[in-house]
């Protein structure tokens, strides 16, 4: 799809009843907590791969858009517990939703449980319905390219920031980087997005930064 046909059907999606006030309360959400790298910045390029890929795999765009607006919310809900924020986010959206019906309220939930996919740290819930796929693919896509590569910086700054050690070291980034190459989309159209972004070679990039962290790595302090 061209730029300006997603665009089309986006705002076309966000003039649904319900849609616009959700967008604009999550919206507001996210940009008062002012996160590093899971912020509305993230959440509205995440919205943008859900319209591309949701539209070409024929989802239900009900379902696929309130779940990606709000599929990052266990951020905003438990900020100190980025684990969990699958889950915490599919137990907290129902209050952003009464707008929906129960039985779409639970079909929105099980798409923010399951965004993850297989990536890893997540493996105990990958998506099963064509709806949980394409926003568990538009969250995906948005880890590969410099996008991604950006975004993994910008995760250990926002992580390391809070508390959580392994987000404060080279090794740990040299990891997340490698981890990158193990992302499982489920989608033909997120596949395609995603290969079209072949720049940088996240290994290559894992591989020169420990290299040159061995130097360092390797010494020991002698007491």
């Amino acid at each position: 799809m061209k730029p300006n046909e997603i665009y089309a059907e986006l705002n076309h999606l966000l003039l649904e009843p319900g849609v616009q006030e959700l967008y604009q309360t999550v919206e507001a959400a996210f940009k008062a907590q002012d996160a590093i790298a899971h912020n509305w910045e993230h959440v509205r390029r995440d919205i943008v791969n859900s319209v591309e890929i949701g539209l070409q795999e024929g989802a239900d765009m009900g379902i696929v858009i309130p779940a990606i607006i709000l599929h990052d919310i266990g951020y905003v809900t438990h900020p100190h517990e980025p684990e969990q924020h699958p889950i915490n986010g599919s137990r907290e959206c129902c209050r952003f939703l009464d707008a929906w019906t129960p039985e779409q309220r639970t079909l929105i939930s099980s798409c923010i449980l399951k965004h993850k996919g297989k990536f890893p740290g997540f493996e105990h819930s990958e998506p099963e319905t064509l709806e949980e796929k394409v926003v568990c693919d538009a969250d995906q896509v948005d880890k590969f390219g410099w996008i991604g590569f950006i975004q993994v910086v910008k995760v250990f700054v926002e992580h390391g920031t809070k508390g959580h050690d392994l987000y404060k070291t080279f090794p740990g980034m040299a990891g997340a980087l490698t981890r990158r190459k193990s992302i499982m989309l489920y989608t033909e159209t997120g596949k395609h997005l995603a290969a079209k972004r072949r720049e940088p070679d996240f290994m290559d990039i894992s591989e020169k930064l420990t290299r040159e962290l061995y130097l360092y790595e390797e010494w020991k302090e002698p007491f």
